[in-house]
């Protein structure tokens, strides 16, 4: 595939204008040397899932409260360095990056970005849903600074360069496959990292437990006979353990699985390569198979039936 045009830097007047449409009213100062705040970005849509590749001079990017009230999006967002530094600071939250790393951050919240020297930052932004994670998890995970210098890390970060530098090309296919990719491997990461050992803040000791149930509940999401009993016994813990873990997440263990399986069919039936296949056979795949319960779900979950949306993404 063919190398994408590289991205030309651009006035603080249009820069300034750049940033704030494509990050919801995100507005670029002056640093400490009184530079004017250059830069330039380019962007890939993949459904709900943006990729940014931005980069700039020396300066301080911000969310202030005002922004974040008035053009609220409740997405989540992470910034990987590939080259110059950055701190990145959300509440009483301070996170700083160096070459490789990346930070969780929230678009609901007012936040700060100091960005150092000739930097370059590969961006992507989520809806918080589609990584099925307990709110205390992202809150423990939006403490931390998460390296991509090995491991599931390093194959997310390449994946991202990668789709961005070949933004052109892969806009002329569907994306559908490219976003659950995408997902996928930041929430491998995200969980990878923890579970190796990332220090976890007091009172976050169930961020593990609950990534190794999620983590089995996705290979398994299949199964019309997943259950709290089979997932327990399975990971050898109680089932009231189980239910324990997301006690704190504003979810149960059976909500989580059923947001996790009406997404997999909702993905699917966005995809046209399954377009040939019967709404029955994509939800059986996904291990439902009461229908009158799916219609009403999938309308309750999405504001639209499966056939519904079907119809839109087809036009027949």
């Amino acid at each position: 595939m063919g190398r994408s045009r590289p991205v030309e830097r651009l006035s603080n007047e249009l820069w300034s204008h750049e940033l704030a449409q494509a990050f919801a009213g995100l507005h670029a100062e002056r640093h400490d040397n009184g530079e004017l705040p250059l830069g330039a970005l380019a962007v890939m849509q993949l459904g709900d899932v943006g990729m940014y590749d931005v980069r700039g001079t020396t300066q301080v990017v911000r969310r202030t409260s005002r922004t974040a009230h008035s053009e609220s999006v409740d997405l989540l967002k992470i910034c990987l360095i590939e080259r110059g530094s950055a701190l990145v600071e959300q509440g009483r939250r301070r996170v700083s990056l160096d070459l490789g790393d990346f930070a969780l951050y929230d678009l609901r919240r007012p936040y700060q970005l100091t960005l150092h020297g000739e930097f370059r930052c590969a961006v992507m932004t989520v809806p918080r849903k589609v990584l099925g994670l307990p709110e205390s998890t992202l809150e423990a995970m939006m403490e931390h600074r998460f390296p991509t210098g090995r491991g599931v890390g390093q194959v997310f970060a390449s994946y991202l360069r990668s789709a961005l530098d070949e933004r052109e090309t892969l806009a002329e296919g569907p994306p559908v496959r490219l976003r659950e990719a995408a997902v996928a491997l930041l929430a491998a990461t995200l969980g990878s990292a923890f579970a190796e050992g990332t220090d976890l803040p007091a009172g976050h000791a169930n961020v593990v437990l609950r990534e190794r149930v999620l983590d089995h509940v996705r290979v398994h999401l299949a199964d019309p006979h997943l259950s709290p009993a089979a997932v327990a016994t399975a990971l050898h813990m109680s089932p009231r353990s189980l239910h324990r873990l997301f006690e704190d997440s504003g979810e149960t263990f059976g909500g989580t699985v059923r947001k996790l399986r009406l997404d997999a069919v909702r993905r699917d039936l966005t995809d046209p390569l399954l377009a040939g296949r019967s709404i029955a056979a994509v939800a059986a795949r996904w291990g439902i198979t009461d229908q009158p319960w799916l219609s009403r779900a999938f309308r309750a979950e999405f504001g639209v039936t499966p056939s519904g949306l079907r119809r839109r993404v087809t036009g027949s």
